[in-house]
């Protein structure tokens, strides 16, 4: 607002200093303005369910699947239960599902390219992510055809949907590698959980160094990864804020 600057971020941007003014107030060269796509995964899978039960097998039709969602599923939890078990699923290393995302996510980078024609002053940076708001965010979001109730958190940055990563890692970095990573100048953080129980010792830090480093040869964009096992995980319910850098 009025009195928000951000001197620190100006003092190291291009041409700040030289103008002395703030980023925000005309000082860089250009402005940057992350063009964020969130609950990638959830629109994926959604989009997968719809096509398969809907288009390709015939299995229920758009209106009913409409009254699911307008109902929050209450009453339709048969239909709710194909829509997750029937549906190929993103970062399982499934053509069905990952052509789906390939198509959107392309479809959301040329629309903000065309639409950023206008501001040639302005930098629009195609990014997915959610940072730590993903239950928030979820909050505004009604039911969806992957099987998500109303208001239930959507997926984190570009993570699997909630529970449906169930082919193991190797398959969630395939999945996540077919997407245009390239344009996604923003970032677009693949979240991946881990036990500790799998990588204690030289040999577990070898397989988890081994891992990055397909990641990144099959074109990875961004990867965070958190390393937990169930011991810790109630000692930080228990005591949560001696275990604040925790993330679940």
């Amino acid at each position: 607002g009025r009195y928000a600057y951000n001197p620190l971020l100006s003092a190291l941007t291009q041409d700040c200093l030289e103008n002395e003014k703030d980023i925000i107030r005309g000082g860089a060269r250009y402005a940057i303005w992350h063009c964020m796509a969130e609950g990638v995964a959830n629109c994926i899978d959604a989009l997968a369910a719809i096509k398969k039960l809907v288009y390709a097998e015939k299995a229920v039709t758009m209106s009913t699947l409409l009254q699911a969602l307008d109902a929050n599923w209450q009453g339709y939890e048969n239909l709710r239960q194909q829509c997750i078990a029937r549906a190929p699923k993103y970062a399982n290393d499934q053509a069905f599902a990952d052509d789906i995302g390939r198509d959107l996510l392309g479809y959301f980078i040329e629309r903000t390219r065309c639409h950023a024609q206008r501001y040639p002053e302005i930098i629009f940076p195609c990014a997915v992510g959610t940072f730590s708001w993903y239950t928030s965010i979820g909050r505004e979001v009604s039911a969806s055809s992957d099987g998500r109730f109303a208001r239930d958190p959507v997926s984190p940055n570009f993570a699997p949907g909630l529970g449906m990563d169930l082919s193991g890692p190797t398959a969630a970095i395939r999945s996540y590698c077919r997407m245009p990573g390239d344009d996604l100048a923003g970032g677009a953080p693949l979240d991946l959980r881990f036990s500790g129980s799998h990588l204690r010792g030289e040999a577990g830090t070898d397989r988890l160094a081994a891992l990055i480093q397909v990641f990144v040869a099959l074109g990875g964009n961004m990867i965070t990864i958190t390393v937990t096992d169930v011991e810790e995980l109630k000692r930080a319910m228990l005591e949560p804020m001696n275990y604040r850098g925790l993330r679940v």
